[in-house]
């Protein structure tokens, strides 16, 4: 049956209402409600956070290997456990204050550069910012678009604010792939914040296309 445009009009305030309804008596954010009037619904994605290595964390570790760039260069000399887990997450502060950031592998050899950005670098040069930046694979959701994720709505931040559920999608990562996310917390105590609001690991999280890339996006840039 063919709807008409003022009934068409009439259901969807229903339905809205319905909605506000259902998120106030479910206790969700009433905010994921009103995403549905004209935030695309990207899919439920599962999630996982990075972070920060901090070198500080492995003074225990003997110093065993080094940390190289592009040229073969020796940025620094660290432990095998830091030189593991800075490649694993992407970036890592040493204990000299420099951050030093994920580049390439050069055969089996994570390479690295130092990030002029306090967090490290994403995709392009994008800084990476905690509780914003999210990795994503660029085949499932647009790099450089803004995304809002419900269940990351209301949820309370280290410095004391309330999250409105707006994340930058602009970092990629190895694993990620599909239907997967990462979620950067910057250090690593701060993954507790997620845990707290229930946003436990493979969690599945609802992801809506908030803003699409900008032209002069960062992870376009070199």
């Amino acid at each position: 049956m063919r709807v008409s445009h003022v009934s068409w009009l009439g259901l969807v305030r229903v339905g809205t209402l319905a909605g506000l309804l259902g998120a106030l008596f479910a206790g969700e954010p009433v905010r994921s409600a009103l995403a549905l009037d004209h935030e695309p619904l990207l899919g439920r994605f599962y999630n996982s956070y990075y972070y920060v290595a901090s070198e500080a964390d492995y003074v225990r570790h003997r110093i065993d290997n080094v940390i190289r760039d592009m040229e073969g260069k020796v940025l620094a000399r660290v432990s095998t456990a830091f030189k593991r887990a800075v490649s694993v997450e992407g970036s890592g502060k040493l204990r000299d204050g420099r951050l030093i950031n994920y580049h390439e592998k050069v055969g089996d050899e994570v390479r690295f550069f130092v990030s002029p950005n306090p967090w490290g670098t994403g995709a392009g040069t994008c800084p990476l910012e905690p509780f914003r930046t999210v990795a994503v694979d660029p085949k499932r959701i647009p790099l450089g678009a803004l995304v809002r994720i419900d269940e990351t709505v209301g949820m309370p931040l280290p410095d004391g604010s309330i999250h409105d559920g707006l994340w930058r999608a602009e970092d990629t990562g190895g694993a990620i792939k599909g239907n997967r996310i990462d979620l950067f917390v910057g250090e690593r105590a701060h993954g507790a914040v997620l845990d707290r609001h229930q946003i436990f690991y493979l969690r599945a999280l609802t992801v809506r296309l908030a803003a699409p890339p900008p032209a002069d996006s960062c992870v376009k840039k070199k």
